[in-house]
């Protein structure tokens, strides 16, 4: 019974592809509540349920920034370090729990 209620929570708190684009577009449109890493600079806005959607930065040596210094829009959802989905110029990719999330 216990992991039928775990279930439900986890359910309950998935973040949806639209809550994703919704903050996507405040992201890098510029709207209310956008916030700054004070280190890095790099933007990010609050999600539901304690996540947080983060540009990526351009500064770094991975193929996901190399895409964003040619211009390609990129954030990832993550909360409590895990990575739970990847936007590219609009497009969602939510990550399930088991599976490699691409992030590297």
């Amino acid at each position: 019974m216990v992991q039928n209620s775990e279930k439900s929570n986890k359910a309950d708190n998935a973040l949806t592809p639209g809550q994703i684009l919704v903050a996507f577009e405040k992201l890098f449109g510029g709207g209310r509540g956008v916030k700054k890493f004070a280190r890095s600079g790099v933007r990010f806005v609050d999600l539901p349920n304690g996540a947080i959607l983060v540009e990526q930065n351009p500064k770094k040596k991975s193929k996901w920034a190399s895409l964003a210094q040619e211009g390609h829009r990129i954030a990832w959802a993550m909360k409590d370090g895990e990575y739970l989905a990847r936007v590219i110029d609009n497009k969602v990719a939510v990550f399930d729990g088991d599976s490699k999330n691409g992030a590297t």
